[in-house]
């Protein structure tokens, strides 16, 4: 009896003298993918149409502006730096690649309805907003409310490719194409700030699952569409679009801790 009753409290003696688990650590570097959705925020606004004959011959009688928004899935990947320091608080900095296909069309474009000499347009051009690859670099710092479970804010530069789409065709009356059918497409990628936030766990000390939010902004690009090629006013058919971008991206990533 007296065997037993002292292997149980040799036993009791270890398993409170046992070891306690070490706290993960964050510092290191990390690779990963992520999956989601982009939403593309898009204003269009229209200027200066046939300004070869002066401003107040054309009367939009339907704004001047208006949005061409869009969702799409969006697949991209991730790579980025940690440091820990103190128990609770992890900066990084993180670098991310993009692709999603959002592309919406108009028709006709924000801005192009009205009169021109007092008399209804026709033949309206249309067009689209295409926003393609993105990219960013940010500065992040989290605050651990577990030791496996990071809250972070994050901040930098974004890069969007955008593609603006113009089109009308010639057609008999007051058409907006008064002397040639156009169709022009103009690509630019586009330089804007970022920031937004998520969450991270860590999984076994080398795997780390997120959710992300990001908000982009892009500012506003200017470009003329129809440059007539060295005919004359009479067939003016210039017109200037403004078009602002805005994103937001949520995603969801796994990423290997090296």
């Amino acid at each position: 009896m007296s065997v037993v009753l002292a292997g149980s409290a040799l036993a009791a003696d270890l398993a409170v003298k046992a070891p306690p688990v070490a706290a993960p650590s964050w510092t290191g570097f990390y690779a990963g993918v992520s999956v989601g959705g982009r939403w593309a925020d898009n204003d269009w606004r229209t200027s200066d149409i046939a300004p070869a004959f002066g401003a107040g011959t054309f009367v939009p009688t339907a704004g001047t502006s208006g949005p061409i928004d869009s969702v799409a899935a969006r697949i991209g990947g991730y790579l980025g730096i940690n440091w820990q320091f103190g128990p609770t608080w992890v900066a990084g900095l993180e670098g991310d690649f993009g692709w999603a296909d959002n592309n919406k069309t108009a028709s006709p474009l924000p801005g192009t309805a009205g009169l021109f000499f007092g008399t209804p347009m026709v033949g309206l051009p249309a067009g689209s907003v295409k926003d393609s690859w993105d990219g960013s670099v940010r500065a992040r710092l989290g605050y651990l409310v577990a030791p496996d479970t990071l809250v972070y804010g994050s901040g930098g530069v974004a890069w969007q490719r955008v593609e603006l789409n113009a089109n009308c065709a010639l057609v008999p009356g007051n058409a907006f194409c008064f002397g040639n059918p156009h169709n022009e497409t103009f690509g630019s990628t586009r330089v804007g700030w970022t920031a937004g936030g998520g969450i991270e766990h860590m999984i076994g000390g080398h795997w780390i699952v997120r959710a992300d939010y990001r908000y982009a902004d892009f500012g506003t690009w200017t470009q003329t569409f129809f440059i007539p090629g060295g005919v004359g006013p009479g067939f003016d058919d210039r017109f200037t679009a403004h078009v602002t971008t805005r994103t937001h991206t949520a995603t969801i990533g796994l990423a290997y801790k090296f």
